[in-house]
């Protein structure tokens, strides 16, 4: 009957199945007679009605099974981001070194939050790796090779940066910077795109008789292609970029032939120096955004430049400053004053 399980033979030895949740577990049961495989299938159908229950196959997995779980579906569909996924998932590891999957509860996860707040882990880091943890279990879970995982909510309170850098500072700051840096910083002030894009970005990619930048789909992360006019200033840095251009290196953006690996030191020296403390290089991405705005672009136009694939997170990093709320609302009081002007009402005076 259903629910009861079931008992079946391979070779001599008998086999038991039986299900919970949906998922059909079978193990042997490691016996050749059929009464004890009975009692032994009565023993697991009496366990899974316990919340503890652990089928026979999860019992073994633990943090680098999760691990690869999450790699094997990054390969599968593509994605290019799996450096961040194991450095994320790194701190994870080494705090349940010693646990099997089965022994991470919710309630172990809540003290790995609080483990990482204890040594001053910002709450978007603490919430970032969290994320991928309960991601594999999900895997996992979907792949029917764990019967349960762990719900926990995620850190409230992250700290969105706001960050932005108006012209006058930025040119400050690039003031302090070497030229391959200074070359690379202004394009990505110019265009909004991400630091890594910029980065890579080879020869073969910029066409110079259009004067346009092509990304294909598969340079691009959000894989689809993209197109970047080369005009004003940004055209003024590829020009400069032109007259360094080496035939053994097919970076855009070099350092005497070799990649431009990081410029978050010499950025943050330079906003020191500029006195413009607490700036990362990131900023220029968010000011960039904000900037389209103050220029009159909608979204869509913004996003094709930027490469943002979604309105939302576009908008987190459209955030209205001081002078466009004060633009607005000076021309919202304009409005109502031509309206006044229009629709002047006269009192009816009262007949005596």
């Amino acid at each position: 009957m259903r629910g009861e399980g079931r008992l079946f033979q391979r070779g001599s030895m008998w086999w038991i199945a039986y299900s919970r949740n949906g998922h059909e577990y079978r193990e042997t049961a490691d016996t050749n007679d059929e009464r004890k495989a009975r009692k032994y299938l009565q023993q697991r159908l009496d366990e899974i009605k316990k919340p503890e229950f652990v089928g026979p196959s999860e019992k073994r997995l633990d943090m680098d099974d999760l691990e690869k779980k999450i790699e094997a579906d990054y390969t599968r569909h593509g994605r290019r981001s799996i450096g961040t996924v194991n450095h994320c998932l790194k701190p994870v590891k080494e705090y349940f070194q010693f646990d099997r999957l089965v022994d991470i509860t919710a309630s172990k996860v809540e003290a790995y939050q609080d483990h990482r707040l204890k040594e001053d882990k910002a709450r978007a880091t603490v919430n970032r790796e969290v994320r991928y943890l309960l991601h594999g279990f999900k895997l996992l879970f979907e792949a029917h090779e764990i019967s349960v995982f762990p719900r926990v909510k995620l850190l409230a309170g992250e700290n969105v940066r706001e960050g932005f850098i108006n012209r006058p500072e930025f040119d400050a700051i690039c003031g302090e910077l070497a030229p391959d840096v200074q070359d690379l910083v202004k394009f990505l002030y110019l265009s909004a795109w991400r630091s890594g894009e910029a980065k890579k970005l080879e020869w073969n990619k910029v066409d110079l008789t259009d004067w346009v930048v092509r990304l294909t789909r598969k340079n691009e992360k959000t894989k689809r292609p993209r197109t970047l006019a080369l005009v004003g200033e940004l055209r003024e840095v590829i020009e400069r970029r032109l007259e360094q251009r080496r035939p053994e290196c097919s970076l855009v953006f070099h350092r005497n032939g070799k990649p431009i690996k990081t410029f978050r030191t010499a950025f943050k020296s330079a906003c020191k120096t500029a006195g413009l403390a607490g700036i990362v290089p990131h900023d220029m991405r968010r000011s960039a955004v904000r900037n389209f705005t103050k220029a009159g672009l909608s979204e869509s136009e913004g996003m094709s430049i930027s490469g943002h694939r979604t309105n939302a997170i576009y908008k987190r990093y459209n955030i209205i400053d001081e002078d466009l709320q004060r633009q607005s609302l000076e021309r919202v009081a304009e409005h109502q004053k031509r309206e006044i002007e229009q629709r002047k009402v006269v009192p009816i005076r009262k007949v005596g």
